[in-house]
């Protein structure tokens, strides 16, 4: 069998960033698909549980990029918690990894344009998991909040699917879809999923990547979350600043 950890299988910079990353997490999103448990899924009754992550670092929600894959390794895993935070965030809070965690893996640019790679760990994964949470709680920054409003998802193309769901992690709103376009968004997926499983250069190029998806999910989130505020008299809050960290890595 391959082994595609590149912890284990050292690989270039340009084959971990750009192959492992995409295909790890095409392949972790097809088994959840494949075994119908995937955190934008619906139970039985048709809603969604809605489960925000927060980067301990910024105190803000993650970008879509980032939150399904987090996600999904929270499920994965078992663990509990909604915090996540860098080995550099958790150093910063008098705290340590555990010895032989592992974290989710994402891509970032620098101001130069050059691509980085680093990861993010649960509380769980910390030496005091308690103290982790309790700085991150403190952290947190007040964003608009609609724990009130109620959206049912009307569209299975992705930017709208997945848009009203990272929406939904962002203000707390109710969610809940009908099985049938939950069904139609695995359908239209499938095919991204896929291609991003294949090696780069065997690649369907007329297809999205799994980042570009997310990207333009994490976009229509943001117009939702206005829409939301116009509509219930609430002040969006002023964009944060994006940290080198923080920039989504779009190239894959």
């Amino acid at each position: 069998m391959e082994n595609t950890n590149p912890l284990e299988n050292p690989v270039s910079k340009n084959e971990f960033n750009g192959f492992w990353i995409p295909r790890h997490n095409a392949k972790v999103m097809k088994q959840g698909f494949e075994n119908n448990k995937a955190p934008f899924l619906p139970d039985a009754s048709g809603n969604i549980k809605v489960d925000p992550i927060y980067n301990s670092a910024t105190g803000y929600c993650l970008p879509a990029n980032r939150l399904i894959p987090v996600q999904f390794a929270k499920m994965e895993n078992g663990f509990n918690s909604n915090f996540v935070g860098t080995r550099t965030t958790i150093g910063s809070m008098d705290n340590n990894i555990k010895e032989n965690e592992k974290g989710v893996f994402y891509n970032f640019k620098d101001e130069q344009g050059e691509i980085h790679t680093a990861s993010l760990f649960f509380a769980e994964q910390t030496q005091n998991p308690e103290d982790f949470i309790q700085k991150s709680q403190e952290r947190l920054k007040g964003t608009v909040q609609f724990p009130d409003v109620s959206m049912a998802i009307a569209s299975s193309e992705p930017k709208e699917y997945l848009g009203s769901y990272i929406a939904a992690c962002r203000t707390g709103m109710k969610l809940s879809v009908a099985p049938q376009i939950a069904s139609e968004l695995k359908t239209k997926l499938m095919p991204v999923l896929e291609n991003d499983f294949k090696k780069p250069e065997e690649r369907n190029k007329a297809l999205p990547s799994l980042s570009n998806v997310l990207f333009d999910a994490d976009k229509r989130s943001t117009e939702i979350i206005r829409t939301l505020s116009q509509e219930n008299g609430q002040s969006m809050q002023p964009k944060q600043k994006k940290t080198q960290s923080q920039d989504m890595e779009m190239c894959f």
